[in-house]
């Protein structure tokens, strides 16, 4: 099937720009794309004939079933609901995918170039989605990752692959999902965006991906998923859920959606119900105790939240607002606890959340027992080993592939979900895994062995308090994992280790001056400079007039232009020098700083000298595979090439 979606690109690019340079902003011209791109509409027409009659109205994010587009066609046949007619190839764009070579897994062939203007070009690798936006016979001029260029059309499939984005969110979890029918599922977030060193957690890589590579307006998820009841896991998730302004200001996109909402069932509690705050127990004797309260679905929800339910019982703290948050954010969103039965886990029974485009997903923890009637979770011990010993633990099944989502198990919980399983890891076994608790030294290792993993990704930050990962578990895995090697014996292809804050870099600008115009009611112009003025290369020297002049001038004008601007602004600005030097001027930058895991730093810096990020290169590890090929992607230092490891999928 040939999908299409309907966009409007040249109209989208007008719009923002217009804006731009009338309103000087670009979060003025942003806010105007995604309102066009909100209000767009294309039409399905009876004929090829701009006057034919209307068979329906397709919004922006419209999906159909191109049935006829040649190269040159000024419309396009297309199916849409139950109908065909044809709309105007102004209006749409053909979804496909970069293919893998048939036959081929060398790494070398798993990426092809995106041509752009001017002796530009960027990389894109095996599954990237692209926009075909008209064709030849060979070429193809395309979108993708946000960017324009061209490709050759023998290098493009129309299917998708299983895509998982394990997203560096420094102390935490955060992975989007997006399965071969096109199905969206995100699992945690991270912690909340302002206790993040870089100020970006997982809510604003999903935010990328949506607005910005696939080109919407709006935010779908067809899954949220909240491991577990722990902030680092969360607090990216309710970024994105906040109606807040401040949390809309920092999304490019209007509004999200989210069909289905999932979680362990632990909550937290006020602390005076029990010692610490996870709810209702029972006490069963010589068996441990179990908690008797457990989250269901979006009614109990909602009732927990309120305060309103038949026990009484309220959610409280950070975890109580985000779950109304949730709640609030979309009226359909259902909410289910994701869990397995100790009697299904010890049977090999596991509960199937659902087959997207041929993967399915399946539940393997956490582990429910029944006690009077009723599933209950088990007590494992302190407060922070229940909450992360009963997170939600998902397995994905494509073709040969199985990865495996772990949330933050620990040494007690594996010895129970051991034990509700049997005695037989088995289901565990996986290709890829993503790394149980960030590193943390808390894991048994019968349980990694178990799952014999070829690559596993650790989720860890920097200064989180913890020092994850812990050596000792990066030897474990590497150790538990599925060994393979070159034919010649010489070089390692499995297992594969991956830390996300060492995919991650950041880029950092030096601050050479600031500008602050229309300051006050006299609307003055001030200057502070971060630098001597002698240090300045030519180009520093420019402001925004006149990088607008320098854009639309010739090549010819261009040197000359130069010399000008500097001329002007080096006397000026040596004139501010001057005056912060006969005056004393002293300018200092005041901040809040991210420390630790939940700590909060108040430092006060000059500005002679400082650095700003300028650019957060996510330390984003790409696992993608047909079912029958895994492969491996992160991105380097610069953010513009790729290092990519495969291997074939299965254990065998």
């Amino acid at each position: 099937m040939r999908e299409g979606w309907v966009r409007d690109w040249t109209a989208d690019s007008k719009v923002y720009f217009s804006t731009l340079r009338n309103a000087r902003s670009y979060r003025a011209a942003l806010d105007a794309q995604a309102q066009f791109r909100k209000d767009y509409r294309a039409h399905l027409r009876a004929d090829a004939d701009e006057l034919s009659n209307s068979l329906a109205e397709l919004d922006w994010s419209a999906t159909f079933e191109i049935l006829d587009w040649s190269a040159g066609d000024d419309w396009a046949r297309i199916e849409f609901e139950g109908q065909t007619g044809f709309i105007a190839s102004d209006s749409i764009v053909e979804i496909a995918y970069v293919k893998r070579p048939v036959g081929s897994s060398d790494p070398k062939d798993l990426k092809i170039r995106l041509e752009m203007s001017r002796d530009r070009h960027a990389d894109l690798i095996w599954g990237d989605l692209v926009q075909i936006i008209r064709h030849t016979e060979t070429k193809a001029y395309v979108r993708s990752r946000g960017l324009f260029g061209y490709v050759e059309l023998d290098e493009l499939a129309s299917e998708g692959l299983l895509e998982c984005y394990i997203i560096d969110v420094g102390q935490g979890d955060g992975v989007l999902i997006r399965y071969p029918d096109g199905t969206h599922m995100m699992i945690d977030g991270g912690m909340a965006r302002r206790q993040q060193a870089t100020g970006k957690n997982a809510a604003d890589f999903v935010d990328w991906k949506f607005y910005s590579d696939y080109g919407d307006w709006r935010i779908n998820l067809d899954w949220m998923i909240a491991s577990h009841s722990d902030s680092d896991h969360y607090g990216g998730l309710a970024d994105l859920v906040k109606r807040d302004e401040a949390a809309l200001e920092e999304l490019d996109s209007l509004e999200v959606r989210i069909a289905n909402f999932g979680h362990p069932g632990l909550s937290r509690f006020p602390e005076a119900l029990d010692r610490d705050g996870l709810g209702p127990r029972a006490e069963r004797g010589a068996l441990p105790d179990v908690f008797t309260r457990l989250m269901g679905d979006r009614a109990d929800a909602s009732a927990l939240v309120s305060g309103d339910g038949a026990d009484g019982l309220r959610i409280s703290g950070p975890w109580r607002y985000f779950i109304d948050d949730v709640l609030e954010c979309d009226a359909e969103t259902e909410f289910h606890r994701l869990s397995i039965s100790s009697d299904d886990a010890t049977a090999g029974r596991l509960p199937e959340l659902g087959d997207f485009g041929g993967c399915v997903v399946r539940t393997l923890a956490p582990a429910l027992e029944q006690h009077d009637g009723q599933p209950v979770l088990r007590d494992l011990g302190a407060k922070s080993i229940n909450t992360n010993g009963h997170s939600v633990c998902l397995r994905l099944d494509y073709g040969k592939a199985k990865i495996l989502m772990t949330g933050d198990l620990n040494t007690a919980s594996m010895n129970w979900l051991k034990s509700a399983y049997g005695g037989d890891l088995s289901e565990w076994e996986s290709d890829v895994a993503k790394a149980c608790h960030h590193g943390s030294e808390d894991v048994s290792y019968s349980f990694l062995d178990a799952i014999n993993a070829a690559a596993t990704v650790i989720s860890s930050g920097d200064n989180e308090g913890h020092a994850h990962p812990r050596p000792e578990i990066v030897a474990a895995s590497a150790l538990s994992g599925r060994k393979k090697l070159s034919d010649d014996g010489e070089t390692v292809l499995t297992p594969l280790i991956y830390m996300t804050e060492i995919e991650r870099s950041v880029e950092l600008a030096e601050i050479s001056r600031i500008e602050v115009f229309n300051h006050g009611e006299t609307r003055d112009r001030l200057t502070f400079l971060g630098k001597p003025v002698d240090e300045y290369s030519d180009k520093e020297f420019f402001l925004d007039d006149d990088w607008d002049a320098f854009e639309d001038a010739s090549s010819d004008d261009r040197t000359q232009m130069v010399r000008d601007v500097k001329a002007r602004e080096r006397e000026r600005l040596r004139d501010v020098a001057a005056q912060e030097e006969a005056n004393h001027t002293f300018c200092r930058v005041f901040g809040r700083q991210p420390t630790g895991v939940i700590g909060v730093d108040y430092p006060r810096k000059s500005l002679s000298r400082l650095r700003m990020m300028d650019r957060n290169i996510y330390g984003l590890v790409n696992v993608r595979t047909d079912g029958e090929v895994i492969m491996c992607a992160s991105k380097r230092d610069n953010g513009e090439r790729w290092t990519i490891h495969c291997f074939p999928a299965g254990s065998e």
